[in-house]
């Protein structure tokens, strides 16, 4: 799936085990040069809170379920592998070592962190501090900072994020130490676009928040979210759900486009300038006085001169493909899913009395999806995407990280508290957060 606001986002999404029988796969990880097995290997279902390691003898163990599961299976110094089918027992890894010469490519800008890291941790967890922010961690939650690499260029403002090991980020507000297996990180300055691919593991870790702050931030996550319009829809519950879907036109202000546009274009030659684009403001790009309080008037404007929504039949446009197990969704033009909040539901297992909820919170969030291609955008009976064809705009494309739950996290069973502090059960990451 690829998102937009003015961001270009993509997750590698995998199949949830609920639903599904459980079973275990018995497996070994070995080297591809020299047929020796591999230690301390990370075995994973992606995008859940299910993993282990692989033992002395690159040996390892792990219930899976019946679906289209993907299976990772990663190591530091070598390339990730993803398995699509998963044979129950004498699965064999064959991880291949990462050349010298692309450790040499990954590098790149050692004191890169200062310039970009603020940027890189907003792109990659959320438009909105809050939603990531907490009294422990402040916004400083990519835990093994000096691993990422950057690189900018400068002819065509691309910036890139690489690295040969693992990401951590702890998000405190959710609970969870999570592991990012980086495929793929670059964000165009001038459009604002980010294309970013990875594969990821959750690790429940102690939090500071209460339960039932916990709880709440979970179900605020949660509700409205890609994952929980993708189960609606695949389930038929879109309006139980409280979602919507209709076909929509737009006429756009395009005085406003162009003058964003233009600011974007300066952003993009202070960035050529070693300048900190995300802390720049529009008074700080344009001098003449006049031009900005024109600027500040049309910024005033809407951004849509009108707009049009139709119903859309829904059998039209989703089709359940049965002998594969997918639903195949195709459409023309743009579609606006729109979602209405439930206050009951972002209350649900929470003690109201110990956690204030806003009331005041926006009730009707919008998201505008487009197709990328002409090929249908497929999702698992779960709900879960197969495909990265749909392009999104709008509520659902500037939460990222920050709110996104395990594909094995179950709304209808509240959030348990735990006491296992997940950074210490990794002594390289306690070394490099000192």
């Amino acid at each position: 799936m690829f998102f937009k606001v003015n961001f270009l986002l993509c997750f590698l999404l995998f199949l949830a085990q609920h639903g599904f029988a459980q079973l275990t796969a018995i497996g070994r990880v070995v080297d591809a040069k020299t047929g020796k097995p591999i230690e301390n290997a990370s075995v994973y279902f992606n995008e859940t809170q299910i993993g282990t390691k692989t033992n002395a003898a690159g040996k390892f163990y792990i219930n899976i379920s019946q679906g289209n599961a993907k299976l990772v299976v990663s190591c530091v110094g070598y390339q990730k592998v993803v398995l699509h089918k998963i044979p129950q027992q004498n699965l064999k890894v064959v991880l291949k070592p990462i050349h010298n010469t692309l450790k040499e490519v990954i590098i790149g800008d050692r004191v890169g962190w200062k310039k970009w890291g603020r940027l890189f941790t907003r792109l990659l967890m959320s438009d909105i501090d809050e939603d990531y922010y907490s009294s422990k961690y402040k916004n400083d939650v990519v835990v093994n900072q000096k691993a990422v690499r950057f690189s900018f260029d400068q002819l065509t403002g691309i910036l890139t994020a690489a690295t040969y090991e693992p990401i951590w980020v702890m998000n405190d507000k959710l609970g969870y130490l999570v592991k990012i297996d980086l495929d793929e990180f670059k964000y165009d300055v001038n459009s604002e676009k980010l294309l970013y691919k990875s594969t990821l593991f959750f690790e429940p870790t102690k939090s500071t928040n209460s339960i039932d702050r916990l709880q709440f931030n979970t179900n605020h996550a949660y509700q409205g979210s890609a994952t929980h319009f993708y189960k609606a829809l695949v389930s038929g519950k879109l309006k139980e759900e409280g979602f919507s879907i209709n076909t929509y036109t737009e006429v756009r202000n395009q005085e406003k486009e162009r003058i964003l546009d233009y600011i974007n274009s300066l952003k993009n030659q202070a960035l050529k300038q070693k300048q900190f684009a995300l802390d720049l403001h529009v008074r700080d790009l344009i001098a003449d006085q006049d031009t900005l309080a024109y600027y500040g008037e049309v910024f005033k404007q809407p951004d849509l001169v009108c707009r049009t929504l139709d119903t859309v039949c829904l059998d039209r446009i989703l089709e359940h493909d049965k002998v594969n197990r997918v639903y195949k969704l195709k459409f023309k033009d743009s579609l606006m899913v729109t979602y209405r909040r439930n206050f009951q539901k972002m209350s649900a297992y929470v003690d109201t009395t110990k956690v204030r909820i806003n009331k005041e919170m926006p009730t009707k969030m919008e998201t505008l999806l487009y197709m990328m291609d002409d090929e249908p955008f497929e999702l698992s009976e779960d709900g879960l995407e197969l495909s990265y064809n749909l392009y999104m705009s709008g509520f659902m494309s500037k939460r990222r990280l920050a709110t996104f739950m395990p594909a094995d996290y179950e709304p209808a069973v509240p959030r348990k508290a735990t006491a296992i502090d997940a950074l210490k059960n990794h002594e390289a990451l306690r070394e490099k957060k000192r």
